[in-house]
């Protein structure tokens, strides 16, 4: 096929594991450019809590119902444990040849992508790898496992990538940073400033009703060893133990494995004011980050979570992880301050420093500069032109 002659009808598979509601709006903007076929090995995981459909969307969806099992990722180097879902993708091969696609995405480097990788090869058509891990969530494996991503990396077209920590790690196996397309992640940025900006004009009203004071800042993700919860818990006790200390209220959304942990440290330090609304539904949180001052998310591994990007474009300035994979695009002067959560005294430190700053949003002219970026229609024309070279690239 001539790049050139990529329309409405080019049909692009993306094979991956399940459909979260902040990618649809990436999807259905890829939908525009091509006919797109999103393969899912389920449509929700057992730790999701969102309202997850397949339905009323511009692609279409093609759910597996993949064979899977729970087992548990130990990171001894930044002490948690954590359970996750292995699925076998054992139909995706025979999903493609259904589909018949002219380009295949596939995400990460699972038997979903070796079949890919293998439909690709018998039909002679390019298969691109969409791989969001870095060299810190991901460069420490066995010489078994970057044996076989060196060889699927050998074997793809082209690369999609979050940004320069996941760019990295394409390249340790191998990868050339010509063929790696960046910025594929996101969210639907102009809608979601739009959905705080209604939420501030009642911000007073919220924070009366949650019982917030003070400055406030907001954590927004699962409740779990992962995000640093127990960390983030020590260092705020800290925090409100110094001279002086002014008056400020945590609001951490989500749910998860620790909360009663957090519940439990809440109750035994009734002096700290800690609002805790339980998991919200995407559509639902801006009105809690429009009630909010500053943002934290003490991650200890995290590839380029989305609640960064959702905080950035709400205006809010936040702590940023060293171990977060969006900090080194998304951290600068004017957006927040970067610390290591896993150091006690740093942690308590920029967390005192943000509380007693002069309390200032994030430049306008900064959160439009990242909404355009990252917002659904940009990925789509990012994602519309990588799928353009991956066609015009020579087959072996």
């Amino acid at each position: 096929m001539n790049p050139s002659s990529l329309t409405d009808r080019t049909r692009v598979a993306l094979v991956t594991n399940m459909l979260p509601p902040y990618r649809i709006g990436f999807y259905n903007e890829i939908a525009r450019h091509v006919d797109l076929t999103v393969v899912l090995d389920t449509l929700s995981e057992f730790n999701r809590g969102w309202q997850a459909s397949a339905d009323g969307h511009r692609f279409r969806t093609v759910i597996q119902n993949c064979r899977s099992f729970i087992y548990k990722r130990h990171r001894e180097d930044v002490h948690y444990t954590e359970p996750r879902q292995f699925h076998f993708s054992e139909k995706t091969y025979g999903v493609l040849s259904a589909a018949d696609p002219q380009v295949v995405v596939t995400a990460e480097y699972g038997f979903r992508t070796l079949w890919s990788l293998l439909y690709g090869w018998l039909h002679r058509v390019p298969v691109l790898v969409y791989s969001e891990g870095t060299c810190h969530t991901e460069g420490h494996v066995g010489l078994f496992k970057r044996l076989v991503r060196q060889l699927i990396v050998s074997r793809t077209a082209r690369f999609w990538s979050n940004g320069p920590e996941s760019s990295r790690l394409l390249e340790s196996y191998g990868a050339a940073s010509s063929e790696i397309d960046e910025g594929m992640t996101g969210i639907d940025t102009l809608e979601w400033q739009a959905d705080v900006t209604h939420w501030r004009e009642r911000r007073d009203e919220t924070r009366m009703e949650l019982g917030l004071k003070g400055r406030v800042f907001l954590f927004s993700g699962s409740l779990s060893a992962r995000k640093g919860v127990l960390q983030m818990a020590e260092a705020v006790e800290a925090v409100a133990r110094e001279p002086d200390c002014p008056e400020f209220s945590i609001l951490a959304l989500g749910d998860g494995e620790h909360r009663a942990k957090l519940e439990e440290w809440a109750a035994k330090n009734p002096g700290i004011r800690v609002v805790m609304p339980g998991f919200v539904q995407h559509h639902e949180l801006p009105r809690y980050f429009a009630a909010a001052d500053w943002a934290m998310l003490p991650t200890l591994d995290d590839n380029w979570p989305l609640a960064t990007l959702e905080t950035l474009v709400a205006g809010l300035p936040q702590l940023f992880s060293m171990y977060n994979g969006a900090s080194a695009d998304l951290c600068l002067p004017d957006t927040g301050l970067l610390f290591d959560p896993l150091d006690p005294e740093n942690f308590r430190a920029i967390l005192s420093a943000a509380l007693r700053s002069p309390l200032e949003r994030v430049p306008e002219e900064r959160i439009l500069q990242f909404s355009i970026h990252y917002s659904a229609a940009s990925q789509g024309q990012r994602a519309a032109a990588s799928i353009k070279a991956a066609l015009a690239r020579p087959r072996d």
